[in-house]
């Protein structure tokens, strides 16, 4: 259980503030923020400092959302609109949230491999890497592993036969192996894995890294490269493409879920009409 430092802060909009019960870390009016609330808000594996100093900046900004939103209430005078709003946007989102998991739980309903080939096809020069991407293996042993020299040897080659010699003979105690030589992969999910400053800029075709770092090796052998600003390999734009197809499909796709709703609350007899 953490602990932390709770300042009290009592704000109300009178001059009788009631008490903060013991459990209560701050009151605005109506409503109170409890140490379990700020302890479930801070999040879990930080240390004793980062989490008294998360717990404290997360209470002021609770503080100063309240204070704004009671004061805007005294001077506001259209606060029907506002509510009006605030439940159209909610509906908004749940329908949007909605569309996002059936599309991705349903094949019928999200858009063809042809559609999403064609648009990449058609907007590839705007899709642009922010990050390298690479080709290669990822290997991580203990420097002390007696196949560590069978691997060096072997890891940076191109040949299939010494690569299958690698994964049946090399690798039995291996910490890490990636292979990536048959997809593209974002440079940050590689360089996290490697406690060693490597700049981007000495990335190129044929870059072989080997380095120990506290009782471990690390070895990467780049076998292709696509630098910042190449195209976007298709897999990695299809996130991209999907959003933007959907999107631009959002009507189309509402009259698809809508008629399937439809048909299924009329089958099951949560909806009837009587439609003139």
């Amino acid at each position: 259980m953490r602990k932390f430092l709770f300042l009290s802060l009592v704000l109300v909009g009178c001059s009788h503030a009631p008490e903060l019960s013991d459990d209560a870390v701050a009151l605005i009016g109506t409503e109170t923020l409890t140490k379990a609330d700020v302890a479930r808000a801070v999040p879990a594996g930080l240390s004793e400092a980062d989490s008294i100093a998360f717990a404290d900046a997360w209470v002021n900004a609770w503080v100063n959302d309240r204070l704004l939103e009671t004061e805007a209430t005294r001077y506001l005078r259209n606060l029907d609109d506002i509510e009006r709003r605030v439940a159209d946007y909610r509906r908004n989102l749940i329908a949007w949230e909605y569309r996002r998991l059936a599309v991705a739980t349903d094949p019928e309903l999200a858009p063809t491999d042809s559609a999403m080939h064609a648009y990449y096809d058609a907007n590839a020069a705007s899709m642009r890497l922010d990050e390298p991407m690479l080709r290669g293996i990822y290997i991580k042993m203990e420097t002390s592993d007696p196949a560590l020299k069978t691997v060096r040897s072997l890891y940076r080659s191109t040949r299939q036969s010494d690569i299958d010699r690698l994964e049946k003979v090399g690798l039995n105690g291996a910490v890490h192996y990636d292979y990536f030589r048959d997809q593209w992969i974002p440079w940050e999910r590689i360089v996290s894995k490697i406690p060693y400053e490597i700049d981007p800029s000495q990335l190129r075709k044929g870059f072989s890294l080997d380095v120990d770092v506290n009782g471990f090796t690390y070895l990467l052998s780049v076998s292709d490269l696509l630098p910042v600003g190449a195209p976007m390999p298709f897999e990695a734009a299809r996130p991209r493409i999907l959003s933007a197809l959907e999107t631009a499909n959002v009507a189309a796709l509402d009259a698809r879920l809508l008629q399937r709703l439809r048909s299924e609350a009329l089958k099951s007899g949560r909806l009837k009409l009587n439609l003139l």
